[in-house]
This record gives structure tokens, C-alpha cells and sequence, in this order.
């Protein structure tokens, strides 16, 4: 994909180096960008990744920032190492506060502790997160020492499983809902346990089917050849570093189904009303069982985790979880551009976002 083409928008998948916020680590990858001469008025992310977190991050670049809501990031895996007996302000490594040695503990023990990590579970938010408490980050106000109420979330754990123990490091990986905090998840094992406990290790590894390791790796055996990437040196801790930033296809990136409406783009492009034929129209609901219903029938694969891969899709069957057939939302593709629409059942259309620019 050459520089002209890079000049609109477009998303990309990168990996979050260890050790640097994530708003410092984008401005670095933008100042990458322009330096190789793209023209990067805006750049966004989805899902913060805490400072000493490392993963994927999803960015948005330009006029692409406003898809980021729209990306399919159904469910997210986690690889975690968690410090028994470290009590941390913040559950991680920073903020610590004490370091105790405690007695090991059987691989029983450490079993039946984590055996409630099923389903749903309902937890308050860290103390310190990137929540917003009436307009305020929460860690900001936690940093201040300031009190506040920290509101419950309720997560949904698709699959968990016990990696290794070695003492004091508990090793596991987790597969949750969107807006999962893994730092809460893990305070509640070393509770169960009847300890302090904190993350000395996060990384996130894959959101809805995207995955970072698994593009990468297609690339260096020559799997693929529709991935496209740009090498960019990024320059952390005083060392420069190569880190491929991958593109992303708009119509895999995003969670809704791709229709083909190449006769109403001129309409379209100016952002004017129109209706589908009811035939269309009925095709399209008796055709399109979008992405965001959760259907049973989508196909789940996740990075080198046949394990995980069955207990997800088995998880996602169980969720009763009900979409409005009044309307389907769609990717609209009107041969000179994108689109997300509703389509109603009467045969209306309504724009979601209009004139999605391709690259």
C-alpha cells in the first residue's frame, strides 16, 4: 500500500511496548508516521492498555478514528502473571506497597480459587483505571489521593485456564468481554486465596478475530499475501525498535456484514434519503445474520488455543443475548465508498456513518 494511498484513512493494528502509556506510545507511532511522510492530522486507539501492559492496540488514523466503536472486539484474550503477595494501589507493578513472602500453596489450593472464573461476575472498577468518575479519569483522582465511588462492572469470562505455577507467579489466560479489568480479575484470586495479590505481567493477545501474533506470523511464512504493513522505528527507552504496523481491511475489522449497493452510490455519496426495494429488502433479512447478534453459526479462532477456541463458542451459544429485528445494521459498499446503515424492514435506510472514504 503506498504513501498516497496512506494519505486517507485508515485502521491498523500495532503492539504496545512494556512500560509506556498507551497516549505516549500512539504519539510515537504518529510522529513514525509523519516522519515517513504520511499525513496523520489524527490518530486514535481502542481499549487502553495500562502503562506496564503490553499488546495490540487498534488504531484509528484520521477520519478512520470515527470506526473505531464500530470494530468487532467482542471478546478479548489475556495472558496474565499474577505476584502473589504483592499489594500494589494500583494492582500492578506500580503504586506497590508491601511484598510479602507467603507459604506456597498447593495446585489444589490455586484450582479451587479459581474455579468461580466462569461466566459472570460483577466487581468494582480499580482504583486506579481510565474510567471517567463524574468527567475525571479515575486514576487521576486516585493519584491526588482523592476518595470516590467506584462503580461495579459486570464481566463476562468466556474461558480461563491455569498456565503454570511457579511460586509467587501464577500464570494464566483468560478470554472476557469487552471492558474486562484482568488487574480486578486477578485481586479476586489472591482474595480467594486469602492474600494480597497484583499483576507483574499483562499482555493482551487478541480482540474479536483480530490478533496481532497470528498477522505477524502469516507475513514472516508468506501465508498471506493481503496483509499489508509498515515497518516503523519507534524509539522507547532510549532504543530504537522496528514494530510493524499492520493495516487492517475495513470489511473484517469491523462487526457487521458487507452489502453490495453499487446502484445507490451516487445517493449515497451526497447523504441523501432512499429506500430498498422490498425484495432486496427481504433478502437482506432473510440473508444477513449480522456479526453483532452473536450468532452460534460465526467461527471463532483463537491464536494457537484449540482449548479456549471450544469453551468460547460454547460460552457465546449460552449468552441469550437479543438484537432488535426491526433493523439490521449493515456495511453498506457503494463501489466509490463505505458506508454503516440501518436497514429497516419497511425498506429505509439511515446512515450511521456516511462516506467511508477506501484505501
Amino acid at each position: 500500500m503506498s504513501n498516497n494511498l496512506l494519505q486517507n484513512n485508515f485502521l491498523a493494528l500495532v503492539y504496545k511496548l512494556p512500560n509506556i502509556s498507551s497516549a505516549n506510545f500512539i504519539n510515537a507511532i504518529k510522529k513514525a508516521l509523519i516522519k515517513q511522510g504520511i499525513n496523520v492530522k489524527k490518530i486514535g486507539f481502542s481499549g487502553i492498555l495500562d502503562p506496564f501492559a503490553r499488546g495490540q492496540l487498534i488504531l484509528g488514523i484520521n477520519g478512520a478514528t470515527k470506526l473505531l466503536p464500530h470494530i468487532d472486539k467482542r471478546y478479548k484474550l489475556y495472558k496474565a502473571v499474577l505476584f502473589l503477595g504483592l499489594e500494589s494501589a494500583s494492582l500492578d507493578t506500580e503504586n506497590v506497597i508491601t511484598i510479602k513472602d507467603i507459604q506456597k500453596f498447593s495446585i489444589e489450593e490455586i484450582k479451587k480459587a479459581t474455579e468461580n472464573l466462569h461466566h459472570e461476575i460483577s466487581y468494582e472498577i480499580p482504583q486506579f483505571s481510565a474510567k471517567h468518575i463524574n468527567g475525571v479519569r479515575a486514576y487521576k483522582l486516585a493519584r491526588e489521593q482523592m476518595e470516590f465511588d467506584r462503580p461495579k462492572v459486570t464481566t463476562y469470562i468466556h474461558a480461563f485456564r491455569i498456565l503454570s505455577y511457579n511460586h509467587p507467579f501464577l500464570s494464566f489466560e483468560i478470554c472476557v468481554s469487552e471492558g474486562g479489568y484482568i488487574r480486578s480479575i486477578g485481586e479476586i484470586i489472591a482474595h480467594n486465596l486469602g492474600i494480597k495479590g497484583s499483576l507483574c505481567y499483562l499482555e493482551r493477545i487478541q480482540e474479536g478475530d483480530l490478533c496481532y501474533h497470528a498477522m505477524c506470523q502469516d507475513i514472516a511464512n508468506k501465508y498471506s499475501k493481503t496483509i499489508s504493513y509498515i515497518t516503523l522505528h519507534i524509539v522507547h527507552n532510549n532504543i530504537t525498535q522496528n514494530i510493524k504496523l499492520i493495516l487492517l481491511d475495513i470489511q473484517n475489522a469491523l462487526k457487521y456484514d458487507t452489502i453490495s449497493l453499487t446502484k445507490y452510490g451516487e445517493k449515497a455519496l451526497n447523504g441523501a434519503s432512499f429506500m430498498l426495494d422490498s425484495n432486496l429488502c427481504a433478502k437482506i433479512f432473510a440473508k444477513y445474520d449480522n456479526r453483532n447478534t452473536y450468532s452460534s453459526e460465526f467461527q471463532y479462532h483463537l491464536y494457537q488455543n484449540k482449548n479456549v477456541t471450544h469453551k468460547l463458542s460454547e460460552s457465546l451459544q449460552l449468552q441469550d443475548i437479543q438484537v432488535s429485528q426491526k433493523y439490521k445494521v449493515l456495511l453498506a459498499d457503494f463501489d466509490s465508498h463505505f458506508a454503516i446503515i440501518k436497514v429497516f424492514q419497511n425498506g429505509v435506510v439511515k446512515y450511521i456513518l456516511n462516506r467511508i472514504n477506501k484505501c
